[in-house]
């Protein structure tokens, strides 16, 4: 079967290289189609290379003049900063894209652009797709949904079932919800996701409980990471410390300013009290701490490092097997925690990944003050190594080989149809 494999993103790219894998593997033909929503080398290059992926991807749609530019400078400046770490590239190349760019995208332009090219590809070149496989909740993930649906291309939504049943995290519960809508086969995570389907009348028969994609990547890297990565002596850090794991990208917490100015206050007191912070600067990260003043702030201070490059997934899935906790608003990253039994205070006010905090390995740390943060952080330092011992509930490393096999138990009948689905003596026509 030809099988499109959709990315756009970076936890796009790790969730889906382990179904390229396993879809080659099992003598089927992976077709790779990036939508370029990230683009720069260590979000798409650098991923797609560690991960052993075809690159560049068999499609890549909306990659402009200036992307590609962008990508050529980003490569660059990795390889400067790896040569000389002080030269500090990367982070001088963001700062200047962000005076030239708009680095908290439109989400609603970004939609519409992704739709009008990949629906020129699908009625073209990919137009004889036998599946398209889209992951979770990204505006990629949506805009593939809809645009193959719209094509009468099959759809299998890999991570359905979401849900918060709020407006946050957002746009990531529109994108999902409207991805569900879309498809036609729907890979849930867990019982939990296959719920949340079944009380929105989504067909039973159609729903698959296959774990997480990301427990295979995510072990897979550690291990990798284990064997090769330089990472501790490359940023220079004791692996033997108490490493908190850093990270804040989430709309709903940049575009709040006194959600983030909890939330860096929070990252400068953990510094303070002796734990290694490494924060992950994601590009609208920077942008928030530019708009909000608090660029100085974090700077030369101990214990804390801001990072904005790490283009190898195992590179961070090592880093973060050897971390003591992380502190993070991602959603992936509370499931690659679960892999790895890393405790995990969620910097949110709810999560669409309930099931981490239920196994006792997440604890939602809501964003209202530098207070109410440390505060759960407390709790997970004291019960750090209780909280080690939790079941994953997000499956055992096999979840990409459960999910090509149920599409080719539905070969030749992926589509479903309404008006199908009962026979006269009322019948399923499809299994």
């Amino acid at each position: 079967m030809k099988i499109g494999i959709l990315t756009g993103t970076r936890p796009d790219i790790i969730k889906m290289a382990p179904l390229f894998h396993k879809a080659k593997e099992m003598n089927h033909e992976p077709v790779l189609i990036h939508t370029s929503q990230h683009y720069p080398f260590h979000l798409y290059e650098g991923v797609y290379r560690d991960l052993e992926m075809d690159f560049p991807a068999h499609f890549e749609v909306g990659m402009s003049m200036v992307k590609k530019a962008a990508v050529k400078a980003s490569k660059a400046a990795h390889h400067a900063d790896r040569k000389n770490p002080n030269l500090k590239a990367t982070k001088r190349l963001e700062s200047v894209a962000t005076k030239l760019f708009d680095s908290r995208p439109n989400p609603a332009q970004t939609v519409s652009t992704m739709m009008s090219n990949l629906n020129k590809l699908f009625r073209t070149g990919l137009k004889d797709l036998d599946i398209l496989l889209t992951h979770g909740d990204t505006l990629t993930c949506m805009s593939g949904s809809l645009s193959a649906a719209l094509n009468l291309i099959p759809v299998g939504h890999v991570e359905a079932g979401l849900r918060t049943f709020s407006k946050e995290p957002f746009p990531e519960q529109i994108d999902t919800r409207t991805s569900d809508a879309c498809a036609d086969l729907y890979f849930a995570a867990t019982e939990e996701n296959k719920a949340n389907l079944l009380n929105e009348g989504f067909p039973k028969q159609r729903i698959s409980v296959v774990g997480n994609t990301v427990v295979d990547a995510a072990l897979w890297a550690a291990e990798k990471g284990k064997k090769q990565s330089t990472i501790f002596e490359d940023l220079n850090i004791d692996k033997n410390s108490k490493i908190v794991y850093f990270s804040a990208h989430r709309r709903e917490n940049l575009m709040h300013e006194h959600r983030f100015k909890a939330i860096t206050e929070s990252a400068i007191e953990l510094a303070n009290q002796g734990y290694t912070v490494l924060w992950s600067i994601r590009p609208g990260t920077r942008v928030a701490l530019q708009q909000y003043n608090l660029g100085k702030k974090i700077e030369n201070i101990e214990n804390l490092l801001p990072v904005s490059d790490i283009p190898n997934y195992s590179d961070l899935m090592y880093l973060l097997s050897k971390s003591w906790m992380t502190v993070t608003d991602s959603g992936s990253m509370q499931e690659e925690i679960s892999a790895l039994k890393i405790p995990c205070a969620t910097l949110r006010f709810n999560t669409d990944r309930p099931e981490s905090v239920k196994a006792g390995l997440n604890r939602i740390a809501p964003p209202k003050s530098k207070e109410s943060i440390l505060e759960v952080v407390k709790t997970i330092d004291r019960d750090n190594k209780e909280m080690r011992k939790s079941k994953n509930p997000y499956g055992d490393g096999t979840s990409s080989e459960k999910i090509i096999r149920k599409i080719e138990e539905f070969e030749g009948k992926l589509i479903e149809w309404e008006h199908q689905k009962q026979t006269q003596k009322g019948n399923k026509v499809f299994p």
